[in-house]
């Protein structure tokens, strides 16, 4: 299956970033990934992305005010916030710059659905 839509995974947790990213390509999405909120804003202001998916809690700058960041040079980008804090405490803090939020664990159609979602929201927004 040829999606061709390119997403940016952002996490600080090696293996979670590895898998995610190994996870998308096998479903046909091109992926590129960053092990920060900074390095994955430096790719993103390089690249165009279909969609974005960051980890919540990283050192330096969360997921939160990465979405901030995404948003503030492409506000149509969907940008998903994946968590093992918890639905409720991104939502607490969410701002208009998360467009969902994939509660950990999380399942490979868990996400390709969130994906799907956005992406079609996206295409007809």
């Amino acid at each position: 299956m040829e999606t061709g839509e390119k997403i940016l995974v952002v996490d600080d947790n090696n293996f979670l970033r590895s898998v995610v990213s190994k996870m998308l390509s096998m479903l046909g999405y091109e992926v590129l990934s960053a092990d920060s909120g900074e390095n994955g804003l430096s790719l993103f202001l390089k690249n165009k992305f279909d969609i974005v998916l960051s980890d919540y809690e990283m050192p330096g700058m969360d997921g939160v005010a990465f979405a901030c960041s995404v948003k503030k040079s492409s506000p149509r980008t969907p940008v998903v916030i994946m968590t093992g804090a918890g639905k409720e405490t991104v939502l607490a803090r969410k701002s208009t710059a998360v467009d969902e939020v994939i509660s950990k664990p999380f399942t490979l159609a868990g996400i390709d659905e969130t994906i799907q979602n956005l992406l079609g929201k996206a295409l007809f927004a």
